[in-house]
């Protein structure tokens, strides 16, 4: 079962097939999980450097391409041409595909000054440059195996989001990368908890999705996304959460994510209800009385007569 403060979107069946890919070789085990990327390197946008802290914390990235431009909401742009057939560490290089660690807006609270900017893979040429436009689906993600220990505890996914800051263009407009700015086909963004079963094509069983192209700019929004793994039939599959953006030809996608955490707590049944002695109100005390008392008096009036 899923929840959430917010939109929830369930869909089962082949057709979401697609949409991922097969998991890592090797995944992480669910755990608690808590970062808010004060201690990640920030690389420099116009020097792109390589660095791993995405990666070594758990982080992947894979994607797919479309043939349309139409609104992720379909659910997807057009019809499907390829998945990039792995999944790859996520870059932390500043560069032009899926995921950097950042600063410069404020972080929510002003508790610290790194955040996660995810945006699309605008390295992928051939989608972005292609004469017929091609929608790319970059997907960054955590990947989890459900041990039957997992079984019939509740996963709890919590993130603070925001787009970038307004950048003024000199005419009243906004020249920022945020997601949704300027776009001409296909810009937009989400958050996802998702989870896919391996012995039936990775067949996506449950998913729960969070659209971020139109959030706060201007500050930070928190979400809530959680799963109840009490389906004995989840053991041995594989959990998914992260972020994705669908963009074409250049369309901006960057959102920015932080205090990014996950949280596992066992469910706890209520306790069943016992039977208690129930104290009788008083009027019901008294006019039981009463009943009473004119039955005996019945009573008498049949002995005399």
């Amino acid at each position: 079962m899923l929840k959430s403060t917010h939109k929830l979107a369930i869909a089962t069946g082949a057709a979401l097939l697609l949409v991922g890919g097969p998991a890592s070789a090797v995944n992480l085990t669910l755990e608690n999980y808590s970062q808010d990327f004060e201690t990640f390197f920030v690389p420099d946008p116009a020097a792109p450097v390589e660095n791993s802290d995405l990666a070594t914390d758990g982080w992947e990235v894979t994607g797919n391409a479309f043939d349309g431009t139409d609104s992720v909401a379909t659910p997807w742009p057009g019809n499907y041409l390829y998945f990039y057939g792995t999944w790859e560490p996520a870059p932390n290089s500043g560069g032009g595909g899926f995921s950097a660690v950042a600063t410069g807006n404020a972080t929510n609270g002003g508790s610290g000054s790194n955040y996660l900017n995810v945006y699309s893979n605008y390295d992928d040429r051939d989608a972005h440059e292609n004469f017929v436009p091609r929608t790319v689906n970059a997907i960054l993600a955590r990947q989890y195996d459900i041990a039957a220990s997992d079984i019939g505890k509740k996963l709890t996914f919590t993130f603070d989001a925001k787009r970038p800051d307004v950048v003024d263009d000199g005419f009243g407009g906004d020249n920022s990368v945020a997601a949704g700015n300027g776009c001409v086909y296909t810009c937009s963004a989400q958050a996802f908890l998702k989870t896919l079963d391996p012995l039936n094509g990775y067949n996506t069983t449950n998913i729960f999705l969070e659209e971020t192209t139109a959030i706060s700019q201007g500050g930070w929004t928190s979400f809530t996304m959680e799963i109840e793994l009490t389906d004995a039939a989840l053991e041995g599959q594989v959990l998914q959460l992260g972020f994705e953006t669908f963009a074409t030809n250049e369309d901006p996608t960057g959102v920015y994510y932080d205090n990014v955490n996950v949280t596992l707590e066992t469910i706890t049944e209520p306790e069943p209800e016992t039977g208690t002695n129930v104290p009788i109100p008083t009027i019901a005390l008294l006019g039981f009385g009463a009943l009473l008392a004119w039955s005996g008096m019945s009573s008498i009036r049949k002995r005399l007569s």
